[in-house]
């Protein structure tokens, strides 16, 4: 952040015309910065630009989309509902045809769509893994909604040779929640 500061106050001295401000000279406090020092250490989070920001997902964290851990991934996609984050819950969808406007549309009806995990049951075919999540969906801010039971059922290629980024991660496949629906491809 000193650095940037510095930066900042030098690009603005060289802006101006013949009359220069003084460099900030480095007491005992603070030493001297050094681009090794600099190089190696990581930029903040806050400081990163709109531009070249993630795109958002569940609790801040864009790897829970890739985690192997099927229940990690279910819960990340009903974390996104409850947030009203239907743009990170349609990326546990990959698919066009389900977008953020779609979920949003489906779960209108809910001020607080929260999906408690009842059971869960993976197994393994052909290359594939197929994982089926249980549970309850309820409105968690307007309780005189009736709770819905229901499932999503999650697929993802096993370690095959050549597979993609996104055929290794868990893709949801179909629900019986308010969405009633199923991948188009």
């Amino acid at each position: 952040m000193r650095v940037g500061a510095l930066l900042g106050l030098v690009l603005l001295g060289g802006c101006g015309g013949s009359e220069r401000a003084p460099a900030p000279q480095a007491t005992q406090a603070e030493p001297a910065a050094s681009s090794t020092r600099v190089a190696a250490s990581p930029a903040p989070a806050a400081v990163s630009s709109p531009l070249t920001a993630p795109q958002p997902a569940p609790n801040g964290d864009p790897s829970l989309l890739e985690n192997r851990d099927c229940r990690t991934v279910a819960q990340a996609y009903f974390d996104a509902l409850a947030r009203g984050d239907f743009a990170t819950a349609a990326r546990v969808w990959d698919d066009p045809v389900i977008d953020d406007a779609r979920l949003k549309a489906l779960f209108a009806g809910y001020r607080k769509p929260t999906v408690t995990i009842a059971d869960l049951q993976q197994e393994g075919a052909a290359g594939s893994s197929y994982c089926t999540v249980g549970g309850t969906l309820l409105d968690a801010e307007n309780a005189a909604k009736a709770p819905q039971k229901g499932q999503i059922v999650l697929k993802r290629v096993n370690d095959v040779p050549g597979a993609t980024a996104d055929q290794l991660r868990w893709t949801i496949r179909s629900s019986t929640f308010v969405e009633k629906t199923e991948r188009t491809g």
